[in-house]
């Protein structure tokens, strides 16, 4: 009797199958699905038809074949995942070709492939930054005994009192302590004593190698993002001052890592931001704006209606210095509007483009200056000093395109008549900017931020080049008239440029009366205001000699000649030269008798101001 052959099955219940999911078998009548799930696991006879011994299997029974396979190898390989050692040995001489045996044993399971995938799709391709700090826990200068507990409390104060008033974007909460500020926000503690301290402090030094360590630490390296770091950058880059560096390398990069922490915040987009996020935006914006320009670099952030909405939602809070920052970012905007425009001018655009560009910007200036007289009623007199220093620095940018040689046509009447207009405009507004700065409070010249430093430079800077462009076009013009000793030496004497910076860098060294004798030419020339004082000192004794330059050489023939003419009621003519009012001057000469003690050509002199300490607003 032959033996009873029993009916083949398929290969998936009729549970799996109507799921349309793998079936694994768990034992000959149960699967694994319906086992874990309690259902009743049943398999169907294949009809004989598709059993015929020899016949070519399906493409389905081929593709299921497949994955079986497969799923097999991946089952042995998951088994094998945790019994693999650190460092096998490589067997080359199994190896299958293109290293595919390599690959297979490297094959994730399935809880990997979900996660590659998760990767895959999430475009950071690595973790999220750290929220916590990386110096958590670290021990403040205070901890160390290096600052007392009373001065640090003094210097907190300091900056709520005087400091805020000079830069309304960083601003302490009502009855802030250093103990709760240096707990809570370390690094912000860190750059109010620096903008505090004075420049003969001890401290100094250590406080700055501080602020760069969590800058490098935090920042750089741990890509903190947070607002105590914006903030606390904020403050260091307003009154920036140590160490002094050639264009200012160091104070740039910080600027620039402020607006990368506002973009990577959300700043720039979100609309719920708190008191203190708006004013760290328009911070931000204000440094950008008002020093990338002084420093010869493209601002990078621009102005936008997140900007107006801050402006806009921050005038009516309860912190008075809130109502002082909708004139200073006005004003940044207009200078950043009026570099755009200057910068688009074209060489050769003539006497007409000039004209139409400066008379465009002068009445949108007009209703600023309007506009910002009413924002200053009842602001304390530091806000006042320092936003009216910002207007005076929009009023000389007014007439810088008079310094553009290339846009002008000296041979032109008009054009000579114009442009030495708008350079006298340029000598009044940076000596007026000048005085401002001499006239200042001692406090005030002590707390002095780097915006107020780079306004200085740009009255010093363009004062002597103004004369000097004066001077090129009397001497180099064919008109009788214009080449009068009595033209030169008004020029000359209106700008006063020598006594001027002279006296201007003495009342800004009262910032360093009390450093130590040893050491006090060392540590002026590593802060930036002690620096500008060198440099403006420095220009004093350079500057006769470059007016001797220009006024000893194309008058000589004509010195009989003009003498003469002036021979009228008020001057006659003498052998020694020409008396004027009872004075007597010669028109070769109108420093008298230098000597050669500080020859400096003309390479250098232009180097010395293009130079100036890194900051220039003209090309």
């Amino acid at each position: 009797m032959s033996a009873v052959i029993s009916p083949a099955k398929r290969r998936a219940c009729v549970a799996c199958t109507a799921a349309k999911v793998k079936c694994t078998p768990q034992t000959a009548d149960l699967c694994q699905r319906c086992a874990r799930l309690g259902k009743p696991c049943t398999y169907l006879d294949l009809p004989q038809g598709k059993r015929k011994r020899g016949a070519a299997p399906s493409r389905v029974e081929v593709l299921e074949k497949k994955v079986d396979e497969l799923m097999s190898q991946l089952a042995a390989l998951t088994q094998q995942t945790g019994q693999i050692s650190p460092n096998p040995s490589p067997d080359t001489s199994n190896s299958l070709p293109n290293d595919t045996h390599a690959s297979c044993e490297r094959e994730p399971d399935s809880a990997n492939i979900a996660a590659l995938l998760n990767a895959a799709n999430d475009p950071s391709h690595g973790p999220d930054p750290p929220t916590g700090s990386v110096l958590a826990g670290q021990p403040s200068i205070v901890d160390r005994g290096l600052m007392s507990e009373i001065e640090a409390e003094r210097l907190v104060a300091t900056f709520q009192l005087e400091l805020v008033s000079r830069f309304p974007f960083v601003v302490l909460a009502h009855g802030e302590t250093a103990a709760r500020l240096r707990d809570r926000e370390p690094f912000l503690f860190l750059c109010i004593v620096a903008a505090t301290m004075r420049c003969a402090h001890p401290l100094r030094e250590t406080v700055a190698g501080e602020i760069m360590r969590h800058v490098t630490l935090r920042i750089v390296a741990g890509s903190e993002r947070n607002l105590e770091l914006l903030r606390g950058l904020l403050v260091h880059c307003a009154w920036y001052a140590y160490p002094a560096e050639r264009h200012h390398p160091r104070l740039l990069l910080l600027i620039q890592l402020c607006v990368s922490i506002l973009y990577d915040l959300g700043l720039h987009r979100r609309h719920d931001l708190t008191l203190d996020e708006r004013r760290a935006l328009l911070g931000t914006y204000f440094l950008s704006v008002g020093l990338c320009g002084s420093l010869g670099r493209l601002a990078i952030t621009r102005r936008d209606a997140r900007i107006d909405e801050c402006i806009e939602r921050i005038v009516s809070t309860e912190y008075p210095s809130d109502r002082w920052i909708a004139p200073l970012i006005h004003l940044q905007t207009f200078l950043g509007t009026m570099g755009e425009a200057y910068g688009s001018l074209q060489a050769g655009g003539g006497t007409a483009l000039v004209n139409v560009t400066r008379g465009s910007l002068q009445r949108q200036f007009d209703i600023l200056r309007a506009s910002v007289e009413r924002d200053l009623q009842g602001s304390p007199p530091a806000t006042e000093n320092a936003v009216r220093i910002e207007l005076k620095n929009a009023e000389i940018r007014l007439e810088e395109l008079s310094l553009r040689e290339d846009l002008w046509t000296i041979d032109s009447a008009p054009a000579s008549t114009a442009r030495t207009t708008m350079l006298m405009g340029i000598i009044e507004r940076s000596k007026e900017l000048i005085y401002m700065i001499r006239n200042l409070p001692r406090c005030e010249i002590a707390n002095m931020t780097i915006t107020t430093s780079a306004r200085i430079c740009t009255a010093v800077i363009y004062i002597p080049t103004a004369v000097l462009a004066l001077l090129n076009l009397i001497t180099g013009s064919g008109s009788p008239p214009a080449q009068d000793p009595v033209h030169v030496q008004a020029i000359v004497d209106a700008a006063d440029y020598p006594d001027l910076v002279t006296g201007l860098a003495d009342v800004l060294e009262m910032r360093f009366e009390d450093m130590s004798v040893p050491s006090a030419a060392a540590d002026k020339e590593t802060d930036i205001v002690g620096s500008l004082c060198s440099k403006m000192r420095l220009l004093a004794q350079c500057y006769p000699y470059q007016i001797r330059a220009i006024v000893g050489t194309g008058h000589a023939a004509s010195q009989d000649a003009t003498a003469t003419r002036l021979d009228t009621s008020t001057s006659t003519t003498t052998a020694a030269g020409v008396q004027v009012d009872g004075v007597s001057m010669t028109p070769l000469d109108v420093y008298g008798n230098l000597g050669d003690g500080f020859p400096v050509d003309d390479m250098e002199w232009d180097s010395l101001l293009s130079d100036f300490i890194g900051f220039s607003q003209y090309g």
